[in-house]
């Protein structure tokens, strides 16, 4: 299912959290530190209540051990195939905005960017 046009959900999730990142002013990219992220978990469910579940592991040099974060993004459904897919498509980017959320709120977040 094609979530992000011409970019995978991976890519999307990564581009979403730098974009945010820098449009926040809370990463900045000249310091040269580098936060990674691995994408843990990627589910949906179009049946009953939608949901998508999404996993993030940040780390950085500053964190190694880094930090897991994850959102359950619940959504309506449909009966009708068609919309159903169209659903789980149009609840991608807000699920992503929530675990982005989650990954700035997170206590360790400041030490991960080297905001100490």
């Amino acid at each position: 299912m094609e979530v992000a046009p011409g970019k995978t959900a991976r890519e999307f999730i990564e581009g979403a959290m730098r974009d945010e990142l820098f449009a926040s002013g809370m990463y900045d990219a000249a310091t040269g530190k580098v936060i990674r992220g691995e994408v843990t978990e990627l589910d949906f469910n179009s049946m009953g209540t939608g949901s998508w579940d999404i996993g993030l592991k940040l780390s950085s040099d500053e964190l190694p051990e880094g930090y897991t974060i994850a959102t359950h993004y619940t959504f309506k459904t449909s009966y009708s195939a068609i919309k159903a897919c169209q659903n789980v498509i149009d609840a991608f980017t807000p699920a992503v905005q929530e675990l982005i959320g989650k990954a700035v709120a997170d206590p360790q977040f400041k030490t991960l960017a080297g905001a100490n």
